[in-house]
């Protein structure tokens, strides 16, 4: 039986991103909405505890990655605030890709300026996954990849890119065709693939997604490729490796726990308000119906973390690529899902308090609906 309590280690870690969590971002997280970015400071600060650097020693990282304990991470990080969890998470994507896929000499181009103990925390990477006619899955994506003489050529759409407009190292999904115009059938057939793109990149449109409904503190851009030729160097490592599934798995189980701490964030706000709450001389929590929902937001998020964390063991593991993928968006789909209930819930729990701004809760529901 799976063991998924903390190492030592891990709690030490997990407590300091709390103590991040609570000290730097839930404080400024309205302020970071309104400015759709986080800022220097913060990401001075984090750079500092070593958390956003977990690359190998030999490029001046913190250390190898493990998936758990960035899942733990992930989580208290989105208990302070979903949109600079985000933010985080979501720059860290591309160079870590860049470490699972890429070869030897990739990573050394790609990789040392993230970790720059004076400058790497004002590097940004970007990993393109979404496209706009499906959702986080791999069998969603789409964008073609055709070899040419020069290169390969890309076709299609991405959306929801964090940090896709301002990024310092931009990596996008796609499938490798042979022909150009394969059907959607032979699309998805082809291997899975990663590339990093050149700056400036012509025939790639990339257009700010502004006004969103939430998560507005992870500035997003949607990218628009049409015939736009990359070099073959480009590519990470070879078309179809495990490496390129391990990236896009470990964001889908990061995705995952950043719900998780969304969900826990409104559920420990809402049943701290229904214990203070008074009607009819006592508490709300008292009341049945206030009770049994809090009790479900429970439940249900428990469930999903575990799911969560399962997903991260077997990626620790080294499972086949199958195993992963099926944990991996099973864990990402709970965990949204659940959120986006449990935060709405957290409104129906506070009532009319629950639209004010004066609480956090409706800003967590607008970040969970936005999650998909």
């Amino acid at each position: 039986m799976l063991d998924f309590a903390p190492t030592e280690e891990q709690e030490e870690i997990r407590k300091l991103a709390q103590s991040l969590a609570l000290d730097h971002l839930r404080p400024h997280a309205r302020r970071a909405e309104a400015e759709q970015d986080s800022s220097t400071e913060l990401r001075l600060t984090l750079a500092q505890t070593g958390l956003t650097s977990p690359f190998p020693e030999e490029y001046g990282g913190s250390g190898p990655l493990e998936a758990v304990t960035y899942t733990l991470i992930a989580e208290e990080l989105a208990y302070g605030d979903p949109g600079l969890a985000l933010n985080i998470i979501g720059s860290l994507m591309g160079p870590l890709t860049v470490w699972l896929a890429g070869s030897h000499e990739q990573q050394q181009q790609y990789l040392p300026p993230f970790c720059n103990p004076t400058s790497g925390y004002l590097q940004r990477g970007s990993l393109a996954f979404a496209e706009s006619t499906g959702t986080y899955r791999l069998a969603d994506i789409r964008l073609q990849a055709r070899r040419t003489s020069e290169g390969y050529l890309l076709t299609g759409t991405k959306r929801d890119v964090v940090h896709g407009q301002r990024a310092d190292l931009r990596v996008v999904l796609a499938r490798l065709v042979e022909n150009e115009n394969e059907n959607e059938d032979k699309v998805a057939e082809g291997k899975l693939c990663a590339f990093v793109l050149p700056s400036p990149l012509e025939g790639l449109s990339i257009q700010a997604e502004a006004e969103k409904l939430g998560l507005q503190a992870a500035p997003s851009a949607r990218y628009r490729f049409t015939q736009a030729q990359v070099p073959a160097s480009a590519l990470l490592g070879e078309a179809g490796s495990s490496g390129v599934v391990r990236a896009a798995t470990l964001y889908q189980i990061l995705r995952a726990a950043l719900a998780c701490g969304t969900a826990r964030a409104a559920f420990e706000y809402c049943s701290a308000y229904a214990r203070e709450r008074i009607a009819f001389g006592r508490p709300i929590v008292s009341y049945q119906g206030i009770a049994f929902m809090i009790a479900e937001m429970a439940m249900k998020l428990d469930a999903a973390r575990l799911l969560t964390w399962r997903a991260a063991c077997s990626w620790d593991r080294g499972e086949a690529d199958e195993t992963l993928i099926r944990e991996a968006e099973s864990a990402q789909r709970q965990a949204i899902k659940m959120a986006q209930a449990a935060t709405t819930d957290a409104i129906q729990v506070m009532g009319g308090a629950g639209f004010m701004q004066d609480h956090p809760a409706e800003m967590w529901m607008r970040d969970a609906a936005a999650m998909e």
